[in-house]
């Protein structure tokens, strides 16, 4: 009975992330710049149907919170009043996006005005400072890893310091000249930070399974506090109201490298880099023709996954092997690379912090024992 009880109270237990939604805030106004109260304000994403309606306060303001990010049409309406519509507001994970004033023309609701463009946008309903890699930079840039936080050393305050052309899915960057391992990941919202290192992730991402990534890199609000320094926000892609799929095959392989020089001088060849990676993804709205969600405007799903293949060998090194004197314990013509004798010492004959050199740099035939010898007959001449 206690066992069935603590499993009721485990059930209850809600685990909530940092947020990765956003908000559109604005007033409303009119020709000569009074704010107009009880304003109709209607924000719809065309991608799934999604709508939010609200009204303008006394003081002719309106907030939309809690909004997933992507792109959103805005209306606003009031008797007496042209129609206003703003399309393409581009709304970014976590984000508090200002529209600014919407000035409303005297005339019929029937009639409106239309804003398809404006210029960039600059941040004003807060003081943070962040980055964003949007989602065709995702999908039209190449990376040689295959690892989407590569895309972060394109943003101010951001260093990457670890091998991009590495197949990983490791994090390795420095924001805002803080330390690699004070810099908090997340993935839609949860942490994607292994807690025992804070510099390796416990989950991956393929990348075109991600619609942005954000980096709150200074001023960010105390939701955001779990780490001293930046934090960056994977936001993977969902349905809409439409299908859509995708396949892609990216390939290395040495056939399209060139050697280095030391292969070169050695006469090396070219060392096995091969990666396949296979990716597929489809999205689209969950219905049933007649009976459920038939306008695809409550329930849509993704699915997305990546096969990789890798061959990679290590690169030729070029190292030192004993000499036949050497074999012998004659180490008189052992020099280093700056031409100074390499001196050897007797481990038998040390006093405390004084070490006593073998004499003639050579050690006796009488201290090379038969484990010794078939030891150096592993190395080849």
């Amino acid at each position: 009975m206690i066992r069935f009880l603590g499993c009721l109270l485990l059930m209850g237990v809600g685990v909530w992330g940092q947020s990765t939604t956003g908000t559109i805030v604005g007033t409303v106004s009119d020709p000569s710049g009074l704010m107009i109260p009880g304003a109709e304000v209607l924000l719809v994403h065309p991608a799934t149907g999604f709508e939010r309606q609200t009204v303008s306060s006394e003081a002719g303001s309106f907030a939309l919170p809690s909004l997933a990010p992507g792109e959103y049409r805005l209306t606003v309406k009031k008797e007496g009043f042209k129609t206003s519509e703003r399309r393409n507001l581009n709304l970014s994970a976590s984000e508090t996006l200002s529209v600014g004033e919407v000035r409303l023309e005297v005339g019929s609701p029937s009639e409106s005005v239309t804003v398809t463009a404006e210029g960039a946008t600059v941040q004003t309903a807060s003081a943070e400072r962040a980055g964003l890699v949007t989602s065709s930079q995702v999908a039209s840039l190449t990376i040689r890893g295959r690892n989407v936080t590569t895309l972060l050393q394109l943003l101010p305050g951001v260093v990457d310091t670890s091998d991009r052309s590495a197949i990983d899915r490791g994090y390795g960057y420095n924001i805002q000249g803080g330390r690699a391992n004070s810099t908090n990941v997340t993935l839609d919202g949860m942490t994607a930070v292994d807690i025992g290192n804070n510099n390796s992730g416990t989950v991956a991402v393929g990348m075109d399974a991600v619609a942005e990534v954000k980096v709150l890199l200074t001023n960010y609000t105390a939701e955001y506090g779990r780490m001293a320094g930046g934090n960056v926000q994977l936001v993977t892609k969902s349905g809409s109201r439409q299908f859509h799929g995708m396949g892609s095959y990216f390939k290395r392989h040495e056939q399209f490298n060139a050697n280095n020089f030391f292969n070169n001088m050695t006469g090396l060849p070219k060392p096995r880099t091969r990666l396949n990676v296979y990716s597929y993804n489809i999205g689209g709205p969950v219905t049933i023709p007649k009976l459920f969600n038939t306008n695809r405007e409550n329930l849509y799903f993704f699915w997305s996954q990546e096969f990789q293949r890798q061959m990679i060998t290590s690169a030729a090194r070029t190292v030192r092997v004993p000499t036949a004197i050497e074999r012998a314990g004659d180490f008189s013509r052992s020099f280093d690379v700056n031409g100074t004798l390499i001196p050897i010492y007797d481990p038998l004959a040390a006093a405390g912090s004084t070490r006593v050199r073998f004499p003639g740099n050579a050690v006796p035939a009488s201290r090379l024992t038969p484990l010794g010898k078939s030891v150096l007959n592993l190395f080849p001449l």
